[in-house]
């Protein structure tokens, strides 16, 4: 009998320990985090969960932790990706997102973009499926590689004062080598 009760103690210390480990682990994850890959880097912010090992077909893909609220409970409040074109497709890519579905509202060209590149930061905005959304764009082009990036944060609104300013200091982090 009292070995019984010896061996319950013993596992349920072990899984206490076991509980605590993974709930630190699951923090860590989306803690700010610097992703370099061979052709570029950033700087995913705190709140976001970068997953390795994702089959989603883009170089970089990063989500919040937490999703929307009653219609849009199984929306993430904010979500970002990172497509590649093969060319210099940046002027294509603008003038297709003016004359798009979402509501144009800002285009910034950056004129501190090493040489051989070029760059703009767009933000629109959009409602589907009667959700609102704040879009955020940083498309970068490099005339070496003739490669063009698109960097896009969609946040569900009404969480954009909580995502914007994150989402904007991983654009400044977000560097095409």
């Amino acid at each position: 009998m009292g070995f019984i009760i010896i061996g319950g103690i013993v596992l349920v210390v072990i899984m206490v320990i076991t509980s605590t480990q993974i709930k630190k682990n699951a923090a860590l994850a989306f803690e700010q985090e610097t992703v370099e890959k061979e052709d570029f880097y950033l700087e995913k912010p705190e709140g976001f969960l970068y997953p390795l090992n994702s089959d989603s077909g883009f170089p970089f893909e990063a989500y919040s932790k937490t999703f929307g609220d009653k219609g849009t409970r199984n929306i993430w409040r904010a979500r970002i990706r990172l497509k590649t074109s093969e060319g210099l497709n940046l002027h294509k890519l603008v003038n297709e997102i003016k004359s798009g579905d979402e509501m144009f509202i800002s285009e910034k060209k950056f004129d501190d973009v090493p040489e051989g590149q070029k760059g703009v930061i767009i933000r629109t905005e959009k409602t589907e499926d009667e959700a609102d959304y704040k879009i955020l764009r940083k498309i970068l082009q490099n005339k070496n590689t003739k490669i063009t990036y698109e960097l896009k944060t969609t946040i569900l609104e009404p969480y954009g004062e909580e995502f914007t300013d994150k989402a904007c200091e991983m654009m400044r982090s977000f560097v095409v080598k």
